[in-house]
């Protein structure tokens, strides 16, 4: 069902460029997507704030794990301000209709982490319609936040212990300057933030591989304890074409030490992903890819203990599960056929 259901979110996305009459069909679908996915007793509505503002998210999150909100206004917008875990994130409002009689509203889907580390077992999301100009329209008032109240919980992090190559444990002191630039040209690529979507949900599987080790595992390399899994790793030998898990553009390329050949994609509104140990780089900083297209091939490059992809999702510069927004792979080890 909830393949089903991102299906639908999925035809919005492509349809939202397209004339109001044309996907006049799509709001009450949309709205049972969240509706199913979200509400009791797995999920969280907001009662209205006003008569115009209304915001969806489930009621209770893993540390470690992202999730969606569903921001939605009957006045004209040009922007809906998400407030989480006390930091502010813009998303452009897409315009969309309601059948029967086709009265218009404005939405935005935000995708939202839950750090590993996060102190509190209960947070509180609220979202603020930002007013302008939309299709010649008069501006409309500011109107006031919606909030929800959203529990958060732990999962189960088992070790996992390791053997790597002994430069990986115990850098040598001549390659600290290096670990050092990598991590800041990480950052600096995290930074960027762009409030137009370019994901859609379920993101696709980037190799037919299936799971061989789990986010947030407590690593052991070499017997030393080192720090979370901060990735999802997929079985790929030498050389399997590795390809996006949604529309974006190409933010970082490069060999960094302990990551090794690196393709970083930002898909929008804070949401990037990572593909780590490749063989061989196949896009360029700057380039526009789409889902599905190859962008490298899997490798063995840097902190390694064998050919395998290492996945990351970052959402608002917070590291997350890939896997629970991970298309299904197929019985055959491919990943299953996008419904359209």
């Amino acid at each position: 069902m909830i393949q089903r259901l991102c299906t639908i979110l999925r035809r919005h996305d492509r349809r939202a460029a397209e004339s109001v009459q044309r996907s006049t069909f799509m709001w009450p679908l949309i709205l049972a997507f969240f509706s199913l996915l979200f509400l009791s007793p797995f999920g969280n509505i907001s009662a209205f704030a006003t008569p115009q503002v209304k915001l969806e998210a489930p009621a209770t999150v893993a540390r470690g794990d992202a999730f969606v909100a569903l921001a939605v206004s009957d006045e004209p917008v040009t922007a809906f301000n998400f407030k989480w875990m006390g930091k502010s994130y813009a998303a452009t409002a897409v315009a969309v209709a309601q059948a029967p009689d086709g009265t218009q509203k404005w939405q935005a889907v935000m995708l939202l982490p839950v750090p590993l580390d996060a102190k509190e077992n209960d947070f509180t999301l609220s979202v603020t319609p930002m007013a302008g100009h939309v299709g010649g329209k008069k501006p409309a008032a500011v109107q006031q936040a919606a909030t929800l109240g959203i529990g958060v919980y732990d999962k189960d992090r088992p070790v996992q212990k390791l053997t790597v190559d002994k430069k990986f444990v115990d850098p040598p002191a001549a390659q600290m300057e290096r670990i050092k630039a990598d991590r800041e040209l990480v950052r600096k690529t995290l930074a960027a933030y762009t409030p137009e979507r370019l994901w859609t949900l379920p993101f696709e599987r980037p190799v037919p591989g299936d799971v061989s080790s789990l986010f947030g595992l407590k690593r052991v390399f070499n017997g030393q304890p080192r720090g979370l899994h901060r990735g999802l790793d997929l079985r790929g030998t030498e050389g399997t074409p590795i390809v996006a898990c949604a529309d974006g553009r190409v933010a970082l390329t490069g060999d960094l030490y302990f990551s090794g050949n690196v393709v970083y994609i930002n898909h929008g509104e804070g949401v990037f992903t990572a593909y780590l140990h490749m063989s061989k780089i196949l896009v360029a900083k700057d380039q526009a890819v789409r889902k599905g297209e190859v962008i490298g091939l899997v490798g063995a490059t840097g902190r390694v203990t064998g050919p395998h992809l290492h996945l990351s999702l970052l959402v608002q510069g917070v590291s997350v599960d890939p896997q629970p927004l991970l298309q299904a792979p197929r019985a055959d080890g491919g990943a299953a056929p996008r419904a359209e």
